[in-house]
This record gives C-alpha cells, structure tokens and sequence, in this order.
C-alpha cells in the first residue's frame, strides 16, 4: 500500500526538525552540565548533585555571591593556570564568586596570601561554602577571569550560602562558613 504525503507536509516537518536540532545545539552550547563532586560546596551543592550551568563570557554579568564554574588550576607546586582554549568534564571546579576586580580582597583571601588591597584588573576571588573541605582562592590565588566559564543559577542552589561581600568570613560550630556583619 502506498501512501502520498503532500509535499508542502514534508517541507514544514523537515523545517521544524531542522529548527529543534539547531535549538537543541545552542542550548548545549551554551550550557554546561556539571556533576557536584565533593564537599567543598556544601550545603549549596551536595556530592552527587546535577546542576545546569550557563556558559559565560569572562566576568560580564557575573556578582559576588554568584556560584561559578572555573577551569581547574594545573598542580601540583605551582598552580599554574593552562592555556585558553576548550576543557573537558573532570578539569572544572565550583566555587563561590567572592570577589571580582577591583574589590577589596576578601580577608581571609588576604591571610593567606600575604596579599592587601583591591583585586587586581583580569583577576577574580573563589572560595568554597565548606571552607575546611575547600581547596580556593586561599590555596591557588587569583583567578584569571577568563578562567570563569560558566554561572550556575541561583535556584540550581539549595542554600545560597554566604555573602563574601557583606562581611567577614569565620567559621560556625557545625564547620559551614558564615558571615559576621560588621
């Protein structure tokens, strides 16, 4: 048995498959799907945990407070950064957005660097929720802004965690990081 489909049918259902398929590209392009591993962002983000984040461009509409994903420095020793360029799933980490340029270097960022004053032009602050599971800004330095790729959305998050810029880090008895108004 054969069966005549009308050719302006063909036409309109190839247009919407091609539109979905281009759709579904930039979508993935322009989103990253990235898998919580480790304590360093708890309780924001649990191990295990699946967020969907958004690709960005260097710090452009990005805030402190603002959870990222970054490319994770080269180590051990030295904690170079590698070249620009694509990175695969496994070299990311997700931190929390503490400073951006121009800021005053969060204290305990300054502690433990040796450092004082505004974060440099090109240059960012991370730090983990969970500071005592948190490998950081503390350890590594500052981040080279185009080091910053993605922004994961604020309700991706359960909890949102301190706000670096309002105050003073510290630690609270249950070992989560918290913030002293001043």
């Amino acid at each position: 048995m054969t069966v005549w489909v009308p050719a302006g049918l063909l036409a309109v259902t190839g247009l919407a498959v091609t539109g979905l398929a281009f759709a579904c590209a930039r979508v993935r392009r322009s989103r990253l799907r990235v898998t919580v591993a480790g304590e360093s962002m708890a309780p924001a983000l649990r191990p295990g945990q699946v967020v969907i984040a958004r690709r960005t461009a260097g710090p452009g509409g990005l805030r402190t407070g603002d959870v990222v994903v970054l490319v994770k420095p080269e180590c051990p020793g030295d904690w170079r950064w590698p070249a620009p360029g694509p990175v695969r799933g496994g070299a990311w980490l997700l931190k929390r957005l503490a400073a951006l340029p121009g800021d005053p270097v969060p204290l305990v960022v300054a502690r433990a660097l040796g450092v004082s004053g505004a974060v440099p032009e090109g240059a960012a602050v991370v730090l983990g929720d969970n500071t005592a599971a948190s490998v950081d800004s503390r350890d590594f330095g500052f981040v080279p802004v185009d080091r910053l790729i993605a922004h994961v959305p604020a309700e991706a998050c359960t909890n949102q965690g301190p706000s670096f810029g309002s105050g003073r880090v510290r630690k609270v008895p249950s070992g989560r990081t918290g913030v002293r108004r001043r």
